[in-house]
């Protein structure tokens, strides 16, 4: 098997849930409330998008020969705030309301930013089973924590390097089992809980850029490729999988996302997808597991940025992040509308209390404001939240817990370690 030695020089990312939010373009995209110009609906129409989108490659590839291609890093929201020391993650006395660096001691400098165009950390994931335990996976192998993400330990170091991506995914079985992808195409598997891990089934075109598990299933799996076009299926827990094309699904995209809807009931769930495309395309759903799929008013522009991007879902509410704000769905998926504008986001996740967004995209290293906003639920007033200076862009992954009294949320924030926020 031949690994890559360091990761490509663009790359994607994002995620689902019951609300949900969808990272489109990293360039600021002006949109209004009303149909005019380069909108739709409220929306940017594909040209905008497109355009925005190759504004922001053209950057990307700056950076990555060594121009100064990304904007300036922003300054913190709060005039000189720094973050708590790491003695407060030790006692337990953390504050909320504010990001803590949690990254170990012990994990080493090549895992956060090994060379230029190398992403930090990769994907953060909470075991749905156990909420005390979050996975992180890694060029160095496979960290956990025990402890709703406060302290973490390497628990397997022979795990290949992972692509950019949602590449690992925890489904709550006991002991759980856990996929790790690889960049040559194949996934690996644990049914001990990450303690020793098979190579499963057969190579796919490309590397998985995101694993998504059936929430009613945990042998059903969902994947896009990495610069690749297509949504890829699994029913046997990631031995074989087959490619879902089906009526409606469109063309000339790549790196797709594709993500479970629960809709309540496993049946439906299990035939229930949304998947989010780069570079052309559109954002579409489909309700008989890829047979048949449509663009929903509203979103039939959407795409993710070569960069990170997460949906969230709280009953049937769905929220995506656009790349010059937020969208929301009441009605799972079927219709969207503004419900932030003129904040480039591109990650959201939320709790029953708050709904969150934030920027950050694929370079390395590259810098600009992370962009923190809040919106008590159900998502119609946002605000900016006060980062630490050492947060100098938004996450790649973000994953949320909850320890009885307080929601955690826990980001891999590439280059610049893993950080923890305990909601006010």
């Amino acid at each position: 098997m031949k690994i890559s030695a360091t990761a490509p020089a663009t790359a994607t990312r994002l995620r689902v849930g019951h609300v949900l939010f969808v990272g489109l373009s990293s360039c600021v995209i002006p949109i209004s409330n009303t149909n005019g110009g380069n909108t739709t609906g409220g929306l940017p129409d594909a040209s905008a998008l497109a355009d925005a989108q190759t504004s922001f490659n053209d950057a990307a590839t700056n950076v990555a020969d060594g121009e100064a291609g990304m904007p300036a890093p922003g300054p913190p929201l709060s005039d000189g705030e720094t973050a708590p020391t790491a003695d407060c993650v030790e006692a337990g006395t953390c504050p909320a309301g504010t990001w803590v660096n949690v990254t170990p001691a012990s994990m080493p400098a090549a895992v956060l930013a090994p060379v230029a165009n190398s992403y930090g950390p990769g994907t953060v994931v909470v075991d749905p089973a156990r909420p005390t335990d979050l996975y992180i996976g890694a060029a160095a192998g496979l960290w956990k924590s025990t402890d709703y993400g406060t302290t973490w330990t390497q628990i397997y170091t022979g795990l290949p390097t992972p692509p950019m991506g949602v590449t690992i995914a925890v489904a709550g079985t006991t002991p759980a089992t856990i996929w790790a992808a690889d960049r040559d195409g194949s996934i690996y598997r644990s049914t001990d809980g990450g303690s020793t891990f098979v190579h499963t089934g057969m190579p796919l075109p490309a590397s998985l850029y995101s694993v998504q598990v059936d929430p009613t299933d945990p042998t059903h799996l969902l994947s896009g490729l990495h610069e690749v076009d297509g949504v890829y299926e699994s029913k046997d827990s990631g031995d074989t999988w087959s490619l879902v094309g089906g009526a409606g699904f469109p063309t000339g995209a790549i790196s797709w996302f594709p993500y479970f809807i629960n809709t309540g009931n496993a049946t439906t769930t299990s035939q229930t997808w949304i998947a989010v495309p780069q570079n052309g395309g559109s954002t579409v759903l489909t309700s008989d597991g890829g047979g048949h799929w449509s663009a929903p008013a509203g979103l039939s522009a959407v795409q993710h940025p070569v960069g990170s991007t997460q949906i969230y879902q709280t009953g049937s509410t769905l929220f995506v992040a656009y790349g010059s704000g937020v969208v929301r769905s009441t009605d799972l998926g079927a219709t969207w509308s503004v419900v932030e504008h003129g904040t480039a986001e591109d990650i959201v996740w939320g709790t029953p209390k708050n709904v969150y967004a934030m920027w950050g995209y694929a370079c390395s290293p590259c810098m600009d404001s992370p962009k923190f906003m809040v919106a008590p639920q159900p998502g119609d007033t946002w605000s900016a939240v006060n980062v630490p200076a050492g947060i100098p862009v938004g996450p790649l992954d973000v994953a949320v817990t909850y320890d009885g009294v307080h929601y955690i949320a826990v980001g891999v924030f590439w280059g610049y370690g893993i950080w923890r926020y305990i909601e006010p």
